[in-house]
């Protein structure tokens, strides 16, 4: 019988062998991901105003020949 195992399970075996794995489940880690997630949407944030702002800004550029 065959089994069918794929490269991302062996590749996630082969680093739990190295123990090379660890969780994030930890409160100080769950602190780190919730800080680095607000810092990720005030980026997004920032990204989607200077985004609206460049559209505006072309929308008022007028080409000439």
């Amino acid at each position: 019988m065959t089994e069918k195992i794929s490269k991302y399970q062996e590749m996630i075996g082969r680093l739990k062998d190295d123990q090379k794995v660890i969780y994030l489940d930890q409160p100080k880690d769950v602190e780190v991901i919730t800080e680095i997630d607000k810092q990720m949407e005030a980026v997004r944030r920032e990204y989607q105003i200077k985004e609206k702002n460049s559209q505006i800004s072309a929308a008022n550029v007028i080409l000439t020949a």
